[in-house]
């Protein structure tokens, strides 16, 4: 796992200065603390790396990497578990490799296969490649969004970057206006999902997709995986949990390959309890396996991954902290997440990445399973259950709802006044209401034109099924992943998902809803559940995790930074706030009327983005 960045200009003019592009390297030396290198060619274009050193230890390694005649060069983070075959193959056809690692093999692939090598790597990366004598850059993302990428473009040239704070110090940046796409999205969604940005002309690559620029600056666009919204499925019941058991175990395995120490994060839930299980047999020995505990709290889940750790025969490292010690990491939380970025469980994923990097360098996760198998029961099953009762017309469901709101006959649920399920399931993954973003901004920007996440009218029960998986794994994934690389990378640890590798995805698109959400228990994830039992006695239903405890900070020390940082604010990113709606937010919030934490935290984790990542460059308006 690394950083990368590089640029190429459209037009002469001076080359970038070399203490320009050494800030911009020191902004992702966390990613890399192992090594370093910048390439250039001539005035035009130039590639920068930071290395955290995973696989072949060697010089060999060293990126930006070049083909021996000089004409290609790559820069490349993250790892492909298939890179032994895929070498193979080039060998056949007379490649000649200097090194042992992934890398050389990405580099070669590309040279020999163009984009079509892109879908045959099986892994997760960002990766730059520039052709010297075509005078063109390459950037590519892996098919789930598990490695970010973020890039630059108008007519002066593109750069890209591991990480937007570099965008926000390129030279480039200087006068770009906030975007109001990208704020619109923050703000309904607490994250702004690829391809969109917080500034105007810049971008996140989405997953599964290219990018290829000119020396002229003419850009073509491909898309090599995209994530099916339907699925016609053949594996049910029994040979469903047996085809997904086959494809989690071998995925386990091909991400134990390593130079460097490497363990598993534990929690008390499912996933990462099976992935400890897997690795475990599959190394044939204990493994480490780390987890984060909130000293005896309702929600402490130490003692189910304790038990799981005991069955599995993991060395388990528990450490247990106080919602005191948690709100402490707060200034780290800030300076890891330099977009801005409103999912609180980034506290425990820091703290535990912090744990799990005194001992390792690579970590195993469980992220994905549930997006993969259903994993949401309660919020999947209340969509389900009531499905059928949107293929009525709108007008008709409304009226039935609102003859049981004011009678209280019939059966017409509150659900039913939306016009579709997709306005409903998109309410559901909201931050404010509707009313209340109007009241705090007035002049708020509309949906973006161009945001087809939650368009979706169908009620069919199996349509309706595997549009919600589509829903959440083109969506609410890519927030979890972009969380889970900001905190591992923060702390210089690589992260693994075994369950998001491509052939565990091909396995899950092929199995039938039913065999993985039981409605009538409301349980979800049943073929991970079986996997699962195979190993351990020990299982647990409800979805907990390390809970952070914001409905009281925000009641306690968070209420008062608020007060002293967001309630003055007459703008923010240069959009006008209502400071009574406000004051009456907060205020409905401290007394117990009302559970407004993840409004608030939202638009305060926007202003200490601000403060410490936007502001210091200075004021822009909206575009």
């Amino acid at each position: 796992m690394c950083g990368i960045c590089g640029e190429l200009q459209f037009h002469d003019a001076p080359a970038r200065d070399d203490a320009v592009i050494a800030r911009l390297g020191e902004l992702m030396a966390r990613r890399g603390p192992d090594d370093a290198g910048v390439w250039r060619d001539g005035g035009r274009a130039w590639l920068a790396f930071r290395r955290l050193a995973i696989l072949d230890l060697s010089p060999a390694g060293h990126q930006p990497m070049l083909t021996p005649d000089g004409r290609f060069a790559l820069v490349f983070n993250g790892e492909i578990y298939n890179f032994g075959e895929l070498r193979r193959e080039l060998e056949s056809l007379g490649v000649r490799f200097r090194s042992t690692g992934d890398t050389e093999v990405v580099l070669h692939a590309l040279v020999r296969w163009g984009t079509t090598a892109l879908d045959r790597f099986n892994g997760m990366f960002a990766l730059g490649f520039y052709d010297r004598q075509e005078r063109s850059l390459l950037l590519a993302r892996d098919h789930a969004g598990i490695k970010p990428l973020y890039y630059m473009l108008d007519d002066r040239g593109i750069f890209f970057a591991s990480q937007y704070d570099q965008i926000l110090a390129h030279p480039w940046r200087e006068g770009l206006p906030v975007s109001a796409e990208g704020l619109a999205l923050y703000l309904r969604l607490g994250y702004i999902p690829a391809p969109y940005a917080i500034l105007e002309r810049t971008f996140m690559l989405e997953p599964g997709t290219w990018l290829r620029v000119n020396g002229d600056g003419q850009a073509s666009r491909g898309i090599y995986y995209e994530f099916p919204m339907q699925v016609t499925p053949d594996l049910r019941g029994e040979a469903a949990y047996e085809a997904v058991d086959a494809a989690v175990s071998a995925a386990v395995r091909r991400q134990m390959i390593s130079d460097v120490p490497l363990g598993a994060f534990l929690s008390g839930g499912v996933d990462s309890p099976l992935v400890v299980a897997m690795m475990t047999a599959a190394a044939g020995r204990p493994v480490r396996a780390y987890t984060i505990g909130s000293a005896g709290s309702a929600v402490d889940e130490s003692a189910d991954a304790a038990a799981f750790a005991k069955q599995t025969g993991a060395i388990h490292i528990l450490e247990q902290f106080t919602p005191d010690r948690v709100l402490e990491r707060l200034d780290d939380v800030v300076a890891a997440v330099s977009e801005p970025f409103a999912d609180y469980s980034i506290f425990p994923t820091l703290l535990v990445s912090g744990l799990a990097r005194r001992d390792m360098t690579v970590m195993l996760s469980g992220d994905g399973g549930d997006e993969l198998f259903w994993g949401y029961p309660q919020r999947f099953g209340s969509v389900l259950d009531a499905a059928a009762d949107f293929r009525r017309p709108h007008w008709q469901r409304s009226a039935r709802w609102v003859t049981r709101r004011f009678t209280g006959l019939g059966n017409g649920h509150e659900n039913l006044r939306w016009p579709s399920i997709g306005d409903w399931y998109r309410q559901k993954h909201m931050r404010y209401t509707p009313g209340m973003l109007d009241e705090l901004f007035p002049t708020l920007p509309p949906w973006p034109a161009g945001f087809g996440l939650f368009d979706y009218d169908g009620w069919q029960p199996d349509e309706t099924a595997y549009w919600l998986r589509w829903n959440e794994f083109v969506g609410h994934l890519t927030m979890v992943l972009l969380k889970v690389d900001r905190a591992s990378m923060y702390n210089s640890l690589e992260v693994r998902v075994p369950l998001l590798d491509r052939e565990v995805i091909a396995v899950a698109t092929r199995v039938d809803w039913r065999s993985c959400l039981d409605l009538r228990t409301v349980t979800g994830k049943l073929p991970l559940r079986r996997s699962l039992a195979r190993h351990v006695a020990h299982q647990t239903t409800a979805k907990r995790g390390f809970e952070v405890p914001m409905v009281d900070w925000l009641r306690g020390p968070l209420g008062e930074l608020f007060r002293d940082v967001a309630v003055p604010r007459q703008e923010l990113l240069g959009m006008p706030i209502e400071r009574s709606a406000v004051e009456r937010l907060l205020g409905d919030h401290q007394a117990g009327r009302a559970d407004n934490s993840r409004s608030l935290w939202t638009l305060l984790s926007l202003v200490l983005w601000s403060e410490r990542h936007f502001e210091p460059s200075g004021r822009f308006q909206i575009a």
